[in-house]
């Protein structure tokens, strides 16, 4: 898996975001630069980010997005798909099949089921109505599109009606991720990391309701030991188990409150970020 950060510029301001603060790829849009440092890359998984990839010229997006496929190699694009609810149609097309044709997926922030609490996370007004359009018009558009879910202390009691409303109102999405907020970044990130423990019950009843209603689903950044019965969902297990090498061996580490645990083997611990804030377990 490789990562690539076209550049700074986005439309919202994440309480969450993990983008590095400082230093970093520019606002400038460099194709030729882009395509470089694509070559250069280890085999896998291609994750095309931002800032807000969408805000790219579509047909440099879609030159960017041939040269992976021409790569043999699967493209994700993550986007908050705000730009998506007023692109041109053409575009909007253009960018969809040569993503398809990459036989990638659009991997779509969605951070909150209210036009309110989006706004308490994003910091942006009508983000919430652009963002529910936008995904509407991708996956009509014909492309896969992955939902992202990060918790943060602002949302995580909120976790059961989020998947109720991925279930209603997000007919046609692929699956959903819950993913624990990272504390790093030019964000406020390391503010609004809630414990495990307390995390755990409302993403329980999320993943609940997700199973019941055939909305399948994914876990990261918590431990399977939080999970309760649902410790499978954990994206690390089978990294893990496969022995896949990845920024899930740097970024997080077992400590003493992991001894005896019978995920040991199969689970490389707890964000070191997430330590950092708690001390433990």
């Amino acid at each position: 898996m490789s990562l690539i950060h076209l550049f700074r510029k986005c439309n919202q301001r994440c309480v969450f975001c993990s983008y590095p603060e400082e230093g970093g790829a520019d606002e400038s849009v460099s194709l030729k630069g882009w395509l470089k440092e694509i070559a250069a890359m280890p085999p896998g998984l291609v994750q095309v980010s931002g800032g807000e990839p969408l805000l790219a010229p579509a047909a440099e997006l879609c030159a960017l997005l041939a040269a992976v496929k021409k790569l043999g190699r699967q493209a994700e694009l993550q986007t908050n798909a705000i730009a998506a609810a007023g692109m041109r149609a053409e575009n909007l097309n253009k960018i969809v099949k040569a993503l398809n044709a990459a036989s990638g997926y659009f991997n779509v922030n969605f951070p909150a089921s209210t036009a309110a609490l989006d706004l308490k996370i994003t910091k942006v007004r009508g983000a919430y109505k652009k963002r529910l359009a936008g995904v509407t018009r991708l996956i009509k558009a014909g492309a896969r599109v992955r939902l992202t879910h990060v918790i943060s202390s602002l949302n995580y009691r909120e976790l059961p009606e989020f998947a109720a409303f991925a279930v209603k109102k997000l007919k046609g999405v692929s699956w959903t991720q819950f993913s624990y907020i990272k504390g790093i970044g030019r964000a406020d990130g390391p503010l609004f990391l809630p414990g495990y423990a307390e995390v755990r019950p409302y993403l329980e009843k999320a993943l609940f309701v997700c199973e019941k209603n055939g909305l399948h689903c994914e876990v990261d950044h918590i431990p399977p030991c939080f999970l309760g019965g649902f410790y499978r969902l954990n994206v690390d297990m089978v990294k893990m188990r496969d022995g896949v090498k990845g920024p899930h061996l740097e970024e997080k580490a077992h400590v003493p409150a992991c001894r005896g645990c019978r995920f040991h083997e199969l689970c490389p611990g707890p964000r070191k970020d997430y330590i950092a804030v708690h001390g433990t377990l």
